[in-house]
């Protein structure tokens, strides 16, 4: 299998049939082998029975339905891990998503060797003030915080290579975050400019509530992706300056009683100085016990706190190695076997 094509769905009943209708024409006629992976998130609208009907009659169509609404990250997760192509291609449901701009961006995979390529909107067909203004604060604001390169970070349409996918682990909202994931997996990206369709049919399902859940995702991802093999640095600086400065606190207040006759307990300073330093040490064991669990989970889960991008010779030493086992031939002498079998 060459591609595999993940389409989220929620309640998008008006535009299934002719969104894999396109994505069908423009793969047909690239010569690739391909599938599509339908995952209805939890749709009231009928569109898990759309799905159904169109599975029958559409060989390439696979059909995931959740029990209920777990949000795109979640049917993105889901793809990824149902996903049998090389190349992985995600994109929205509703249509505005240009199936046409597919096969350029998985060129750039398989001849120009990019591992991640994502689509940019250059010409958004959406309403201002409750799409796209919200849009270009949160891709400011995650790209101040992360430092990534990528403007369009909402924008859907992404294709990636099968390595990616399967290291991907996706929770909560992060859908809005996976050009930061993978510079995090150090993979070769590069963004391309894709055209943008207004929507034909369905209404959107964002809105502005999501710019709140962009900014708690985003201490998340900034967490994740700098400090989560050392979280002590984190816990530990943050509890060594608050234990610095109530020292130096407590220092003055030593001072004010000293010289200046003012009594502890009439010192607000005091106070401050102990909160401080209580809360020190509170951030330091804090760090200590992330530290442990940040171990107990790689090794439980048995992994690696770094991922290995090539090898290079070791399929051929690992199949002269089985060569080598295989060939190893046992003798045994038959008076050995006698001398081992008990008299009657």
């Amino acid at each position: 299998m060459d591609i595999s094509v993940i389409l989220p769905i929620y309640n998008e009943r008006d535009s299934i049939v002719q969104l894999v209708e396109e994505i069908q024409h423009v793969l047909d006629g690239s010569g690739y082998s391909y599938e599509i992976i339908a995952i209805d998130d939890g749709s009231s609208d009928g569109s898990a029975q759309i799905l159904r009907n169109l599975a029958i009659k559409e060989s390439c169509l696979r059909v995931l339905v959740f029990r209920q609404n777990y949000g795109q990250s979640a049917a993105f997760d889901a793809g990824f891990r149902h996903a049998r192509g090389e190349i992985v291609v995600t994109m929205d449901a509703d249509g505005q998503n240009d199936p046409a701009d597919i096969p350029e961006m998985v060129r750039l995979v398989q001849q120009e060797g990019y591992d991640f390529v994502i689509g940019r909107r250059v010409d958004r067909q959406d309403n201002f003030l409750l799409r796209r203004l919200p849009s270009r604060m949160a891709s400011a604001l995650i790209r101040g915080v992360t430092r990534t390169k990528f403007h369009d970070l909402g924008c859907s349409l992404k294709v990636y290579k099968r390595q990616l996918t399967d290291e991907l682990r996706l929770y909560g909202e992060m859908h809005r975050f996976i050009g930061v994931l993978v510079e995090g997996l150090g993979a070769k990206a590069i963004e391309v400019p894709v055209n943008h369709r207004a929507r034909s049919a369905g209404k959107s399902k964002y809105g502005l509530t999501r710019t709140f859940k962009v900014l708690l995702d985003l201490i998340t991802v900034w967490f994740m992706r700098g400090y989560q093999t050392k979280p002590i640095y984190v816990f530990g600086g943050a509890g060594l300056l608050l234990g610095f400065a109530g020292v130096l606190i407590s220092a003055f207040v030593l001072y004010e009683k000293i010289f200046l006759g003012i009594w502890v307990h009439r010192n607000p300073l005091f106070i401050i100085s102990m909160i401080f330093s209580v809360m020190a040490v509170q951030l330091l064991v804090l760090g200590l016990l992330a530290e442990i669990m940040v171990r107990t989970y790689f090794e439980s889960q048995h992994k690696m706190t770094y991922l290995i991008g090539e090898k290079i010779g070791y399929e051929a030493s690992s199949s002269a190695d089985r060569s080598a086992q295989s060939s190893v031939v046992v003798t045994v002498s038959p008076r050995a076997i006698a001398g081992h079998v008990p008299a009657v």
